[in-house]
């Protein structure tokens, strides 16, 4: 299981998908006294890799539930072994599962069993990215207090263990939490200071402390300094390809432009989040950006272009499921008040 164990290191950074909720998992706690792994039986070490490996193709596919239920069965064939390093690694990416469906209660029940194992094996690195996750569903849920406490006690063990990676995400949280309530100075200072601390090869983690010093920056209606935020985060996205950091990036820098304005650069960015959408299979959102562009369009006077982006949308919300959906309707609409121009 080796080069399983390499990936054990991986943050979680995979943007956030609504789908619909499944269950949370029960997975028993373990004992001071059950550390040993039983080296008996390779066939089912073998077999829960496997199982391991398939839930990865599973989550690459976008089949989250598939892959949940294939890592519980993993687990399962860990827990023969009792290879508690396993079941804890695997917990974790279940974890990562129900955040990416938006089933955030059984995403942190099962942190809350990971953490048990990372207790009882001294992991301080599983128990640290645990807590750090812990901590970003608390800002979500505006359980401030509660996030405050336990990142104070992350952020110090973070520092203490030298953990580059969970020093700098608990230093975002830290400034997340500064964010929400209104310190936007202290906050952009967290920021810098966590991307500091990002290690090579974390870029995309870096990416998104970037969004966030932009929005602190745009409440302090600083959008220059915005903007330069929202570009780094974009620049490091398409380095590596990333098409969620990429969305919403492109969506933030969307917005800062509106406040300066820069018309002609905001079409720029339309036109390119509009392809990035068909590129991620999301018509809907291709729709929505098209009209968009049609309305900037028009803004400008330049009828035959607003008339073709507005088709376009139009076009891509047609092949949608619901024939009756929103962007549909309202890109209809603009063509027919467009006509009567």
């Amino acid at each position: 299981m080796s080069k399983k164990r390499q990936r054990m290191s991986v943050a979680n950074l995979g943007a956030t998908i609504l789908a619909a909720f499944v269950g949370a998992i029960v997975v028993p706690m373990p004992t001071q006294a059950q550390t040993t792994v039983n080296p008996e039986n390779r066939s089912v070490r073998d077999e829960a890799d496997r199982l391991l490996d398939l839930g990865y193709d599973q989550l690459k596919d976008g089949k989250p539930r598939e892959a949940i239920k294939t890592w519980l069965y993993a687990i399962g064939y860990y827990r023969r072994v009792n290879d508690q390093s396993a079941i804890s690694y695997t917990l974790a990416r279940v974890s990562d599962a129900y955040e990416l469906m938006g089933a955030n209660n059984p995403a942190q029940d099962t942190i809350r069993q990971r953490l048990g194992y990372a207790n009882t094996l001294k992991d301080n690195g599983a128990k640290l990215e645990g807590s750090n996750n812990l901590v970003s569903f608390e800002i979500v849920q505006h359980k401030l207090e509660s996030a405050t406490k336990l990142n104070r006690e992350t952020l110090g063990l973070s520092v203490q263990n030298d953990q580059g990676l969970n020093t700098a995400i608990a230093l975002n949280n830290k400034g997340l939490i500064a964010g929400r309530y209104g310190n936007h100075l202290a906050a952009i200072k967290l920021y810098y200071a966590s991307i500091k601390e990002y290690p090579i090869r974390e870029e995309i983690g870096e990416g998104y402390v970037y969004v966030h010093s932009g929005d602190s920056l745009m409440a302090l209606d600083n959008y220059k300094s915005a903007i330069e935020d929202y570009g780094m985060a974009l620049t490091i996205a398409r380095q590596h390809r990333n098409y969620p950091l990429m969305s919403v990036a492109s969506d933030r820098l969307i917005a800062a432009y509106l406040e300066v304005p820069n018309f002609y650069r905001i079409e720029e960015l339309l036109q390119n989040r509009s392809s990035l959408a068909l590129v991620m299979g999301d018509r809907e959102t291709a729709a929505i950006v098209q009209r968009y562009l049609g309305d900037l369009y028009l803004s400008f006077g330049n009828l035959p272009k607003a008339r073709a982006a507005y088709q376009e949308s139009y076009d891509f919300a047609a092949m949608l499921e619901d024939t009756s959906s929103l962007p549909l309707r309202e890109a209809y609409y603009k063509l027919q008040a467009l006509e009567k121009m």
